[in-house]
């Protein structure tokens, strides 16, 4: 008789042993779960800041200083970049005018290129044959008009034309310059493209 409660007492604490290892067994299945789930978690939100472009801060003058935003042009850029490129379009001479419109050429659109190369070339040709010179510069701020698809931008300036030595023209023009996004590359880092040049004599102001 003796034998037999001890016998009973050890399969109930063989049974009462495994059913703890079953519970302790499920309570470190959930355990592990949810740490897995953690770390799925945390890696995906490191990938969304890992991947996400980040603000800079940046000075780009002693007077001034700002937040560039990814993705976002401010308007300061988008006007100087089409002052820069209206000067560099409207100043050169015999000797230079290949690679002034080399460089204009390549912050052009396809679109625009493809409808203005061959007259550029033509241009180039009687640039140098007649030993043509062009002054360019501004005579005012830029004025810019902003849509959801594209930039204008305004711009006046006073364009000199010399052949040699001789002045034969000087006019105030008024340029509207279109530009439009496209993908910031190695040749275009600015994110901007020349999609059209619209050109007419200034009105008095």
């Amino acid at each position: 008789m003796e034998n037999s409660r001890i016998e009973k007492t050890k399969r109930l604490s063989f049974v009462e042993r495994w059913g703890s290892a079953e519970e302790t067994s499920a309570s470190l299945r959930i355990t592990l779960y949810a740490v897995i789930l953690f770390c799925i978690a945390l890696v995906a939100a490191l990938a969304k800041v890992s991947l996400k472009p980040q603000p800079i801060y940046y000075i780009p003058s002693a007077q001034e200083a700002g937040i560039a935003y990814p993705n976002r042009i401010d308007k300061t850029a988008i006007c100087g970049f089409a002052s820069n490129w209206l000067i560099n379009r409207n100043n050169f001479t015999p000797s230079t005018v290949k690679d002034t419109y080399g460089r204009i050429m390549r912050y052009m659109s396809p679109e625009l290129l493809s409808m203005t190369k061959s007259g550029l070339e033509e241009e180039i040709v009687r640039v140098e044959r007649d030993n043509i010179s062009s002054l360019f510069s501004l005579k005012k701020e830029p004025e810019l008009t902003e849509s959801n698809a594209d930039y204008k931008v305004m711009l006046i300036g006073e364009k000199v034309l010399y052949m040699g030595k001789e002045k034969v023209d000087a006019r105030t023009l008024q340029y509207t310059i279109t530009l439009k996004k496209v993908p910031a590359v190695e040749i275009n880092p600015y994110g901007l493209a020349i999609a059209g040049v619209k050109q007419e004599e200034a009105e008095a102001r």
